[in-house]
């Protein structure tokens, strides 16, 4: 693709092509060998294939503008209430665990030079709708100072996989049913045309695969993906801090 083309598609920013069109291409690629197929003639299979490729990327491209919203529903059934669930806002929670009580006033006295915002001083009124809006309010602002600074490179790249995974696992809902469509219009080639059984038998087997990855290993690589932009964005807090 060129960059004019990349442009357009307002895909030209790496973040944009690593979280937003690579789910949507990988999303259509249970698609890819029925495209190809379909368009074999007179055994001119690199014709097809090429065609096939061409489609998929094309879907792939159009796609990419819906895997934002589909990774958003899905991260919506992570955490409920995001943003104050987000790994990011829990670790600076006064009642979160995951962090001890020192390293969490070093963070907080870290965000309030960074910010003016006493995440301490919120905890200790008692209001803990405030106290989740002064959280949000400090993340927010440290994010849009990190974001392409020396400091923020490790965030920046954990951000782009964080966007990829959770895209991908938002459009789950199209990629699993491709992968099965496809299984059952192999079988039904294979029974009505005498087509080889091998494509039927992987198919199977990858539609299989794609529905266990999909469900049960997809949540737990999102969460993980999660985590680790919070331990980066937290550990280049000091950084920022001493830079400045």
């Amino acid at each position: 693709m060129s960059t004019r083309f990349l442009r357009y598609a307002n895909l030209s920013d790496s973040y944009e092509r690593k979280a937003r069109l690579a789910p949507a291409v990988l999303a259509l690629a249970p698609l890819l060998p029925l495209l190809a197929i379909c368009q074999w003639k007179d055994g001119d299979w690199l014709t097809g294939m090429l065609s096939g490729l061409g489609i998929w990327t094309a879907l792939g491209v159009g796609l990419s503008h819906v895997a934002s919203a589909l990774g958003n529903r899905f991260q919506a059934q992570l955490w409920p209430t995001w943003p104050h669930d987000a790994p990011t806002h829990r670790r600076l929670h006064p009642k979160n665990d995951e962090l001890s009580t020192q390293q969490k006033r070093l963070l907080w006295q870290t965000i309030k030079d960074l910010t003016g915002l006493d995440i301490e001083a919120a905890a200790e009124q008692g209001d803990v709708a405030e106290l989740d809006r002064v959280i949000n309010d400090a993340v927010t602002t440290l994010q849009s100072r990190l974001w392409q600074t020396h400091e923020g490179r490790r965030v920046d790249l954990h951000n782009a996989d964080y966007g990829f995974a959770r895209n991908l696992a938002g459009l789950r809902t199209i990629w699993v049913p491709l992968a099965v469509g496809s299984m059952i219009v192999l079988w039904i080639g294979y029974m009505c045309h005498s087509c080889s059984l091998v494509g039927p038998v992987a198919y199977t087997l990858f539609a299989a695969a794609a529905i266990v990855f999909a469900y049960c290993i997809l949540p737990g690589y999102v969460r993980k993906k999660a985590n680790d932009y919070a331990d980066s964005f937290l550990a280049a807090l000091p950084a920022l801090r001493d830079r400045k």
